[in-house]
């Protein structure tokens, strides 16, 4: 099909240094998943129980602090009974059995992470490493019999923040620390993989997918069918099942849902669109559409068993509430499930399975990103670029590493969630609106329509033209909306970012964004004629021309 209207041309720019922001931060998160690979190779998991180098005095195991909850809480009702029976002060046992049953739980604060990270695991695992944000400072509270007892934390939380990322070696932005070695050595694996992956294009992209596409659906099972036999699994899958109605009168959750969907299903990333460019002109792109969407939410529905089923298993053994236990982002995919794997029987391997499945997920979702820039790269600039696609990958992966190595130092946690919600968090959804509205609006739905007729020998129904001409572009245009006003809710509450980083990440979503209106003056610029003709040059699709396969046209942009 033809390009349409050329000022969407500056669209793909936007599109590429939007990957490239993503990969910054990314492939970092893929990192730390292959940090715990190799620690989870040993007799018991590094962060089973406490006494390590890293933890603190206040490291507490959750085992540990439920049986002491439950000694202390027989204690005290047996002394309690025993005083009541000499004194007959039996409402002092009972306010006392109350006071050591309600304050002897843990309490975790609100994690600030981005909530579109949270569906990278919890809702749609193919995509589950594309929106991942920061915070991973939540406290455990610990108070038995009312009197105050410093704050506790979970060897599976400490062995993340001391010993994985050490940001307690840091002070948020304003000093980072110096690049933690190990940490840049498994990031630079993850980057030699992508690199071996992508060099040739789809001829070592393609099969490489073969594997990080499937396996996860084998862990996926693996996990579910051990999480279901699991003690509390279904109380967990039940809360997940029930539904909370009053929800959807929060535009949280709505932003949330369309992160959800721009960063497991890919479009306004340029992955499909690069992947479907090999396709032949006459395949059936409507059946592919129907059913990629439809793998990508039953995949969703799927990772919602296994994680749910988790977490009802740890609300069991902690004694909490489901809402308690689940952590958002990283300290979910990091904290929670680790702590519950580290319970299990034959946890060594469970943990081995599991972050190998992060892995090929992880790396699956980053060859869809750097792929579309590199084929959009290439095609657009066949001569330079598109002959030398081994260096250029080369060179292109090398930069993006060296730009990536920030996010490595003890206080590169900070920056990751900076990276996530101003470099592609923020910057998509403007993206994606001006895509739909560029196409739709601009370039029409019917010429849109009987470029698919085309292809496919009919016209899209009434239904889907209506979508693509009203509801769609005005549903994106409401979530960039909400998503402009609650920005500060993505960054989170348990760091507060310094004022010089809000400008930094202003300016950095503007760099994306202004590739747009900086394309369309240049194309203004360069057009012949007058302002009246440049005006119309610049917002005309560029002309067909007929190539040599029956019935496909070509705009002939590549120079």
């Amino acid at each position: 099909m033809c390009l349409f209207a050329r000022f969407v041309h500056g669209v793909g720019y936007a599109i590429c240094l939007i990957d490239i922001y993503m990969g910054m931060y990314y492939n970092t998160i893929i990192g730390w998943a292959v940090y715990y690979l190799f620690a989870s190779f040993s007799s018991e998991l590094p962060w089973t129980k406490c006494g390590n180098p890293w933890n603190t005095e206040n490291c507490s195991p959750v085992t540990g602090r439920v049986n002491e909850t439950v000694t202390s809480t027989v204690a005290t009702a047996t002394t309690t009974a025993m005083s009541s029976m000499s004194t007959g002060a039996a409402s002092a046992g009972v306010t006392l059995v109350a006071s050591a049953l309600g304050n002897s739980t843990m309490g975790t604060t609100h994690s600030h992470y981005y909530q579109y990270e949270h569906h990278l695991l919890s809702s749609t695992l193919p995509t589950m490493l594309s929106n991942l944000t920061t915070s991973t400072m939540a406290t455990v509270a610990g108070v038995v019999g009312g009197a105050s007892a410093p704050a506790l934390s979970s060897p599976a939380r400490e062995f993340f923040e001391r010993q994985v990322l050490e940001q307690y070696k840091s002070n948020g932005l304003d000093f980072m620390g110096p690049v933690k070695p190990s940490l840049a050595l498994c990031v630079f694996g993850v980057f030699v993989l992508v690199y071996f992956s992508l060099w040739k294009g789809v001829r070592s992209a393609g099969k490489v997918v073969w594997v990080t596409a499937l396996a996860p659906y084998v862990v996926l099972l693996i996990l579910l069918a051990r999480g279901v036999t699991l003690p509390g699994a279904a109380e967990g899958i039940r809360y997940y099942l029930t539904p909370q109605w009053d929800k959807l009168n929060n535009s949280r959750v709505w932003i949330d849902a369309a992160s959800q969907i721009f960063f497991s299903l890919g479009p306004g990333f340029g992955t499909l669109l690069a992947l479907s460019s090999y396709n032949k002109f006459n395949n059936n792109c409507y059946r592919d559409a129907l059913l990629t969407s439809s793998i990508n939410c039953l995949t969703s529905f799927l990772a919602g068993f296994v994680i749910f089923s988790v977490l009802g298993y740890m609300a069991q053994v902690q004694n909490k509430s489901i809402e308690e236990v689940g952590l958002e982002g990283p300290g979910l995919v990091f904290i929670v499930y680790p702590e519950a794997i580290a319970m299990m029987k034959g946890s060594v391997f469970w943990s081995i399975i599991f972050f190998l499945m992060l892995i090929t997920l992880g790396l699956d979702s980053t060859f869809g990103g750097l792929e579309a820039m590199i084929t959009a790269l290439c095609d657009e600039y066949p001569r330079t670029i598109g002959r030398r696609r081994e260096l250029f990958v080369l060179i292109l992966l090398g930069l993006i590493y060296i730009c990536a190595l920030p996010t490595m130092t003890y206080g590169g946690v900070y920056l990751v969630n900076f990276l996530n919600v101003y470099g592609p968090g923020l910057a998509i959804l403007f993206v994606v609106f001006v895509e739909a509205a560029g196409v739709f609006w601009f370039y029409g739905v019917e010429n849109f329509s009987a470029d698919i007729e085309q292809m496919l020998g009919k016209k899209p129904s009434l239904f889907w033209r209506i979508c693509w001409k009203y509801i769609s572009p005005t549903f994106l245009f409401c979530i960039l909306i909400f998503s402009l006003l609650g920005y500060e809710e993505m960054l989170g509450e348990e760091y507060e970012y310094p004022e010089w980083s809000v400008a930094a990440g202003w300016a950095l979503t503007l760099s994306s964004v202004l590739c747009i209106p900086t394309y369309m003056v240049y194309k203004f610029l360069i057009s012949p004629g007058n302002c009246n003709d440049r005006l119309r040059r610049t917002f005309k699709p560029e002309p067909l021309i007929p190539t040599a396969i029956p019935g496909q046209l070509y705009t002939g942009t590549a120079v």
